[in-house]
């Protein structure tokens, strides 16, 4: 097993896919830390137009009040309080399309590049290889995460130095770094159900077009359908609540409003409990795992 996810880790190393989807997320963590900075402001002054990252919304959003026309002091601004919540933002509205992708195009090129009969050759079983694919896959998820993470502490680092903001980390305490730390994790766990839905749909179709095109359909598409259902009575209004994405707004919102993040916007304000959400997402995380096995276990590859 150790030396088929060697072997894919290596793999995954040598696409170009691979280098082209982390210099993606780069530049994204660039670009958003840059308007971030741009649009800044103290918000502990009472006087001053203030713009403040709001998690909650968009990737994008941001609260702004009324403009007043004032001089400020920049060494009362801290950007590095911003870092933790810019990098959630940036993995759960960018993120997950970039992991969607680079885990269809990881099975799904086996298929379009016709070499998954002479793979299984070379395996001791379809389970091994089965399992090292994902195991593969999540490592380079996670290392991609990490490597947002250090992309826009980098750029704080560099905004703060040029602009003349403040150094100032004393809220970087035990209990922060433990909440950024169970923040990094709620998030991984809130990419799984539209990753392994790519993963799903590239072994069902055998097309990685597929698993990538179902998947960001549902990212799209679903907080709109969502929202339709809902103003429906009776039980088809609660339909939404078995579907991703109130689930993982209501998982996100266990985050501290410092590092809270949504996918696919707002929805209705009624969201189900934590443990609902849970529930739900992990039904869809272990269905999206068992049913793929179990299809690729019994189909002719050579079909």
């Amino acid at each position: 097993m150790n030396q088929l996810i060697k072997a894919e880790l290596f793999k995954l190393r040598k696409r170009s896919m691979s280098v082209v989807l982390l210099l993606i997320l780069i530049a994204i963590s660039i670009l958003f830390m840059t308007l971030v900075q741009a649009t800044i402001r103290n918000e502990n002054s009472s006087n001053t137009a203030t713009t403040t990252l709001n998690p909650d919304s968009s990737p994008t959003a941001i609260t702004q009040a009324t403009p007043v026309i004032t001089h400020e002091d920049p060494s009362t601004i801290n950007l590095l309080k911003k870092i933790n919540p810019a990098t959630m933002i940036i993995i759960n509205n960018f993120g997950v399309l970039l992991a969607v992708i680079l885990v269809a195009s990881s099975f799904g090129s086996e298929y379009s590049w016709q070499t998954i009969r002479p793979y299984l050759l070379c395996c001791e079983s379809r389970s091994k290889m089965f399992t090292a694919k994902l195991i593969a896959a999540g490592i380079y998820i996670v290392a991609g995460m990490l490597v947002a993470v250090a992309t826009t502490a980098v750029m704080g680092v560099i905004f703060t130095a040029i602009r003349g903001y403040t150094w100032d980390i004393s809220f970087v305490t035990m209990s922060y770094v433990g909440n950024g730390l169970l923040t990094f994790i709620r998030s991984f766990y809130l990419l799984l159900p539209y990753v392994l839905a790519a993963f799903f749909f590239t072994v069902f179709a055998r097309d990685v077009n597929a698993g990538i095109g179902f998947s960001i359909g549902i990212l799209s598409l679903e907080a709109i359908i969502s929202a339709l259902l809902s103003q429906i009575s009776g039980w088809v209004s609660h339909i939404p609540d078995y579907l991703f994405n109130l689930n993982v707004q209501t998982i996100s919102n266990l985050a501290d409003s410092s590092a809270k993040v949504t996918i696919n916007g707002s929805g209705p304000s009624s969201l189900p409990t934590p443990l609902h959400a849970f529930i739900v997402l992990s039904i869809y995380i272990v269905a999206f795992i068992a049913i793929p096995y179990y299809i690729f276990q019994k189909r002719d590859v050579t079909v």
